[in-house]
């Protein structure tokens, strides 16, 4: 064997090994091998990343990150999470959900399509989906997990997110539940955190099943407002990326 071929093997295996234990660094070699050309990152990649490993990681298992739009907040939290997860611990059941149902099955979509993608072979080869798993909306591995996708409001009956066990088994996943041009109505506000309350939150399969929401502010009583504030009877870890940062900068020009 030749000493590039050598020199070539070690690199594979330090590049899957990596990839394998830090989500930004799948994110970022993932993001060159499907676009071809490299990420261009920002400190709050980096903070979304650690945020969600440790929810992986059983140290917090209800998280709130809050970012302006247009931060890559779904790219990271929805699509490479879902995958590098499904990678970590196949059998993972999770329910996404987004303001708009249409939204949230395109990117359920581009997480299934990333975990086919022969770069993702080469970081979790175990993982398969299922033959019959084609629709957008719902997707299985050969283990048993799942991705549900749903609109804000939608039905979600027969469906769960999370194992009964100590170690991750999946998660509930909000993203932008409020549409823009809506969270000025406090009906339609309303309406999302009760669907929250009154659904969404029993679809947890353990009193441990992660719930994580990620979303730009748009009201004081927003949903995340109201969970901040206490209103379910939990404590969230906050992450809170300002579009201006303490010395004055933009975070992300």
């Amino acid at each position: 064997m030749s000493r590039t071929t050598t020199d070539d093997s070690a690199r594979k295996l330090a590049i899957q090994c990596t990839a394998q234990e830090d989500l930004y660094f799948f994110s970022r070699f993932m993001f060159a091998e499907r676009r071809g050309y490299k990420w261009l990152r920002g400190p709050h990649h980096k903070a979304i990343c650690d945020a969600l490993m440790r929810v992986v990681r059983g140290e917090c298992t209800r998280l709130i990150i809050n970012i302006p739009p247009r931060y890559s907040k779904t790219e990271l939290a929805v699509v490479n999470f879902i995958a590098w997860s499904l990678g970590q611990f196949p059998d993972s059941e999770f329910i996404y959900t987004s303001y708009s149902a249409r939204l949230a099955a395109n990117y359920s979509w581009q997480a299934r399509e990333l975990v086919q993608h022969p770069a993702y072979r080469s970081v979790f080869p175990a993982l398969h989906l299922r033959e019959d798993s084609r629709a957008k909306d719902e997707w299985r591995t050969t283990d048993g997990g799942i991705v549900y996708a749903v609109g804000s409001g939608g039905t979600i009956t027969g469906y769960g997110a999370g194992k009964h066990r100590e170690a991750f088994g999946g998660a509930i996943i909000i993203d932008d539940p409020h549409k823009a041009d809506e969270a000025k109505s406090d009906v339609i506000r309303q309406g999302v955190i009760d669907w929250f309350q009154n659904t969404l939150e029993s679809r947890k399969n353990s009193p441990r099943t992660p719930i994580i929401l990620i979303m730009q502010r748009l009201h004081e009583s927003d949903l995340a407002g109201w969970l901040l504030a206490g209103k379910n009877g939990e404590q969230w870890e906050h992450v809170c990326c300002s579009a201006i940062t303490d010395d004055g900068e933009a975070l992300w020009p």
